[in-house]
């Protein structure tokens, strides 16, 4: 049960240490969670409600360390569970990678974890009724935050039981870009811009191998843009990784990206800058391009594959064929078969239609086209 309210880091250590009944000296990462609580605090413009709730979900964060620690405690052989070759899937928002992601899903010769397992990956072997129970209180979460954010299922579907991004991993360290996405709060977004997040990347990989040993199977497959801002952390924590990197033209993710900023946003605030939005994803997008080729050079020569929205829309089985062949794990007709079932029941517009203009959002058109030729001719998108 949550007790705080307050978005200080020292009532949710607290409140967190309450629940856990750990010291608070134990919790890790809370100089990261002094700059986000500072600027949620001061700059987030969050509703009541949405104070209560963004509390609630940082104290939870500290939850899954101590519950992490007390599973190491107990099996200390997760310190050194094997993640070979993890597969993960990247790219700029808006450009397919939930598709690749879902349809990799039913693969029976891969690990992808679910939404509710990502919530939850400090658990103990062996409880499937205890995973049941997740599972359900994690879709009870995702039904109220799609209450409060009703476009949101249209533009990013959300299920517990199906996989989401590997943010939630990194979140827990208090040092990812979902918060900016999540919440109005510049000064946290200008801290995490120039911070080296490989320590971060390395407590992803610890959770990582505990959801592993809980439960094995194939190569693991991961997805998250936000991975595209931090190439040389996460291949120096995952130096076999397999990156998957999806290509759309920008002139199109950008303004999609600031409408799917606004409708997670709206669901905690009632102010909510859509000029002030499209000048963050803005920057942060021309931020990334520019260092493309700089980062892609990290990437061990044969580890990365560049797959464009056209083709995986075009012809979703047939990339996904050729994701396969890369990874080292073929199609197999059941796999196909299940691909195709997936598809036939879960349209683009099944869920809604996402509708988004850039002028919405401050930008324009005409610029977004020039500024990123560039982009789309180096990867014919």
């Amino acid at each position: 049960m949550v007790t705080t309210t307050e978005l200080a880091t020292e009532a949710i250590v607290a409140d967190a240490a309450a629940r856990t009944g750990v010291p608070p000296e134990s919790f890790q990462f809370l100089a990261n969670l002094d700059r986000l609580a500072s600027g949620l605090s001061s700059e987030a413009r969050l509703t009541p409600s949405g104070r209560r709730a963004v509390a609630g979900a940082l104290s939870a964060a500290l939850v899954v360390q101590a519950r992490l620690a007390r599973l190491i405690e107990r099996h200390p052989e997760i310190t050194g569970w094997p993640v070979p070759r993890p597969v993960l899937v990247t790219g700029l928002l808006r450009t397919g990678t939930t598709l690749v992601h879902n349809l990799l899903a039913h693969h029976p010769g891969l690990r992808v974890p679910a939404l509710w397992e990502l919530m939850n990956p400090a658990e103990d072997r062996g409880d499937p009724e205890r995973y049941r129970r997740l599972a359900d209180e994690a879709q009870r979460y995702v039904d109220e935050y799609n209450r409060i954010a009703p476009d949101l299922p249209h533009i990013h579907y959300l299920d517990a039981r199906r996989p989401d991004e590997c943010h939630r991993l990194l979140g827990n360290t208090f040092a990812s870009m979902v918060y900016e996405m999540r919440y109005r709060i510049p000064s946290y977004s200008g801290w995490l811009r120039g911070r080296d997040l490989t320590e971060e990347y390395r407590y992803h990989r610890r959770q990582l191998q505990a959801l592993l040993w809980r439960e094995a199977g194939g190569p693991v497959v991961l997805k998250c843009p936000f991975h595209l801002w931090s190439v040389a952390e996460l291949i120096g924590v995952y130096p076999d990784a397999r990156l998957i990197q999806l290509h759309r033209d920008p002139a199109r993710t950008v303004p999609s990206t600031c409408s799917l900023c606004v409708a997670v946003r709206e669901a905690r605030s009632d102010q909510v800058d859509r000029h002030e939005i499209g000048r963050q994803w803005l920057d942060r997008i021309d931020q990334v391009i520019g260092g493309v080729t700089a980062s892609r050079e990290l990437v061990p020569s044969g580890q990365l594959l560049d797959v464009r929205y056209a083709d995986l829309i075009a012809d979703p089985i047939g990339t996904i064929a050729r994701i396969c062949d890369f990874i080292g794990v073929p199609m197999t007709g059941p796999a196909e078969s299940a691909m195709r079932s997936y598809l036939r029941e879960n349209s683009q517009t099944k869920h809604g239609v996402h509708r988004y203009r850039p002028e919405v959002f401050g930008l324009d058109g005409a610029d977004l086209n020039r500024r990123f030729a560039q982009y789309r001719q180096t990867f014919d998108c």
